[in-house]
């Protein structure tokens, strides 16, 4: 029989990481279906010259769509941004017995403030995500995502000496584009509480 949907469910969050801040601003900590009733997170990713910490939450708003909060620390390239973002995610196809996919639609928009530099992120996705019976009777869920992202820096221009920091390079208002992948499991530990494992990869244009 199928458990009746929990009103607040607990995640744990780590991860490994290589690409800057985009859409979902801090990390996709979600397989394609959405909340259903509601979901907090603590998270933690780490990977070449970046860490990143904070809180996340999502919010049903339908049976196919529900929206996200995050909210937290990001450091780069020695710079340390604070900040969050906001997303809202549609879902295209829902899973069932016969085919145990789902695919959803994904929005996002976040900002991130070091002080003297600001940095605007947009970014629009296409996730998926199954389901996996265990013995336990709580299925594991892989997640994947495409992203593709946009991010404006403005502030003050960079020291002389900040060659190698993540905006030094970038030229102060002008947008950059550039695509993410995301993958990574969602693993059930208690009724009430999962931990998930993600790896985000990014390139440029």
């Amino acid at each position: 029989s199928e458990a009746a949907p929990r009103a607040y469910d607990s995640h744990a969050l780590m991860a490994a990481a290589t690409a800057p801040a985009a859409a979902q601003v801090f990390g996709q900590f979600a397989d394609a279906g959405p909340a259903a009733e509601g979901e907090g997170a603590v998270f933690m990713l780490a990977g070449s010259g970046a860490f990143r910490t904070g809180v996340s939450t999502r919010f049903n708003i339908s049976r196919i769509s529900d929206f996200g909060l995050q909210l937290g620390i990001d450091r780069v390239s020695g710079e340390s941004f604070f900040g969050g973002g906001f997303d809202l995610r549609l879902m295209l196809l829902e899973g069932n017995a016969g085919l145990p996919l789902s695919l959803s639609l994904d929005a996002s928009v976040g900002g991130l403030d070091s002080g003297d530099v600001r940095r605007f992120l947009f970014g629009f996705g296409v996730l998926a995500s199954a389901a996996i019976e265990t013995a336990s009777g709580r299925p594991i869920e892989p997640y994947a995502s495409f992203i593709v992202d946009l991010e404006q820096i403005d502030g003050v221009s960079p020291p002389a000496s900040g060659d190698g920091c993540y905006t030094c390079s970038r030229e102060r208002g002008e947008t950059e584009t550039g695509a993410e992948f995301r993958a990574g499991a969602k693993v059930p530990l208690t009724a009430d509480t999962q931990v998930l494992l993600e790896l985000g990869l990014d390139g440029e244009a």
